[in-house]
């Protein structure tokens, strides 16, 4: 049940950058996602191409593929150096490090714009990495069964 709810924290995820990064690299300014090129005062950014690749491959890409991963369950990890956890799916650690960065992005773009008070976003997804986190901790202290007799 906990991974299943994780997949669609990361789907979720996932479906979010793709449509931010995306509108990024579309319209630079920001007028697709009705924002504007002055919220990157203070950043080093003069539009927001670059944040659209990075939103687009970091919270888009990783979390896309750790959710494939949770839900085909194939042995091999696309990096051999993947497995943090030595008793748990290589998915698993991508699920971790997919929180760790959406945590990570939200606080640098709170230190590098401000936050955002009036548009609660940064909190709603700074939330979403912690909760994120916390679900790969709490499946790492508990053995989840799978189909063929293991844990995960």
């Amino acid at each position: 049940m906990l991974r299943w709810f994780l997949i669609l924290l990361l789907v979720f995820l996932s479906a979010g950058a793709f449509y931010g990064g995306i509108s990024m690299l579309l319209d630079p300014s920001g007028r697709l996602l009705q924002a504007s090129t002055d919220m990157l005062q203070g950043s080093p950014f003069h539009n927001f191409t670059v944040p659209g690749i990075i939103l687009l491959l970091f919270n888009g890409v990783i979390p896309l593929v750790a959710a494939v991963g949770l839900i085909l369950r194939k042995p091999a990890a696309p990096l051999p150096w993947l497995p943090l956890f030595k008793t748990r799916h290589w998915a698993w650690t991508l699920a971790l490090a997919s929180g760790i960065i959406l945590s990570t992005w939200i606080a640098v773009q709170i230190a590098m714009i401000g936050y955002w008070s009036e548009f609660p976003i940064q909190a709603f997804y700074g939330g979403l990495g912690l909760l994120i986190i916390v679900l790969c901790g709490l499946t790492y202290h508990t053995n989840v069964a799978t189909p063929w007799g293991g844990t995960e």
